[in-house]
């Protein structure tokens, strides 16, 4: 196959394996990652890839090779000298470290001679994180090249890593669904002719919005319930009756709060909840709850999942009694290797449930859906005695 260009992929995790490299080794370019976790350079170096496995219908598996890669550490020459020649830089390292990612960018592109067009992709989830790299490069560099441009995705597939015993590492997802990108940016791109791997659309944050408060609040429903009930995946959670009936019915309210600020149909809302649960159910693509749990304090955020959905349900005349036993058992998560659960705790206890709706949910202790959230924790205190 020949060659149809050069792209350099900032981290070889879950996402990373299955769809960044999937995407760009399925394409044809010459395709490197870089990373900072020396056993995924040594795997990946050693087997000239890695093996992904997606899990399909039922309990079935496809094993697919993905070869004819390399990787190195961020930091070393070969790494600039590929990134200096790249059409496409690809980030998927966790919104928490794009600023880092895009400081090495910055030193990356000062090496680059001439005009060639680079295209800077974010697979990441999160809002507001194009922007946040466009500061940093901006701070880094003084201004944006013209020829340069970075574009936010969101990102839908479930995957996850394996560690093998052997220490091969390997990734594992369901089937591939492609990753939504800003289309404004990326016109100029030969991605536009790939529409079997990219969506482009206007406006990514709909989308972003939508996995959101559909399928990470469907994650945050197993998560911190299943913990109370001491599960430790998703795939245990699941299947208890009583985790379910609460998940039906927050995907309730969160759908039809999406169907009306959002403008997805109930139709397609649906489709997609039937293929959320069918990937829950999934043995394959059983997710650890400590991993979907941790950072409670993050996602107690306003803006988050659970607070986020619930204030924006709040202001349709969406009933919020669906969203109690979710808050009551994310408020309460605690694990020992989880730092912000510690802190949450410390400060329930010292100032009380209604420091935490204030000052990590950011609340106003005023307000309507402040009384009606501290209401429901309440209801469900009892209820947990």
């Amino acid at each position: 196959m020949q060659q149809k260009g050069k792209c350099l992929a900032l981290g070889a995790g879950a996402i990373g394996k299955s769809v960044s490299g999937y995407i760009f080794t399925q394409l044809g370019f010459d395709f490197r990652y870089a990373e900072i976790d020396d056993a995924v350079i040594s795997d990946i170096n050693r087997r000239g890839g890695y093996d992904l496995y997606t899990a399909v219908s039922g309990d079935q598996i496809k094993k697919q090779e993905i070869r004819g890669i390399c990787a190195a550490r961020v930091e070393d020459a070969q790494t600039a000298e590929f990134a200096a020649e790249a059409d496409f830089i690809v980030t998927a390292v966790g919104a928490a470290n794009l600023a880092a990612a895009a400081a090495s960018i910055a030193g990356w592109v000062r090496r680059r001679s001439g005009q060639k067009r680079l295209a800077i992709l974010l697979f990441e989830n999160g809002s507001g994180l194009r922007e946040l790299v466009e500061g940093e490069l901006r701070r880094q560099l003084g201004s944006l090249p013209a020829w340069l441009s970075v574009s936010h995705a969101s990102i839908e597939r479930i995957s996850k890593k394996v560690v093998r015993e052997d220490g091969r590492i390997d990734g594992v997802s369901e089937e591939f669904i492609p990753p939504i990108l800003t289309r404004r940016e990326l016109a100029d791109t030969q991605l536009v002719l790939h529409t079997e791997y990219f969506e482009l659309a206007d406006d990514v944050n709909r989308y972003y919005y939508h996995k959101l408060y559909l399928n990470n609040i469907g994650h945050a429903v197993l998560a911190y319930l299943g913990s109370k009930k001491g599960y430790a995946t998703t795939l245990e959670a699941v299947a208890d009756d009583e985790i379910q009936d609460v998940l039906f019915a927050v995907w309730d309210a969160a759908g039809e709060m999406v169907r009306l600020k959002y403008g997805f149909d109930e139709q397609e809302i649906d489709e997609y909840f039937a293929g959320r649960l069918q990937c829950y159910k999934n043995a394959a693509l059983a997710d650890p709850l400590a991993r979907l749990a941790r950072s409670p304090m993050r996602k107690l955020g306003r803006h988050e999942r659970i607070i986020g959905a619930a204030e924006l349900c709040h202001g349709y005349g969406i009933s919020l009694e669906a969203f109690a036993p979710v808050l009551y058992c994310a408020v309460n998560y605690f694990s020992f290797q989880d730092e912000e659960s510690i802190r949450l705790a410390i400060l329930k206890e010292r100032k009380g449930v209604e420091a935490v709706l204030r000052e990590v949910c950011g609340l106003d202790p005023e307000s309507e859906l402040f009384r009606q959230l501290l209401q429901g924790y309440i209801e469900q205190s009892y209820r947990h005695i």
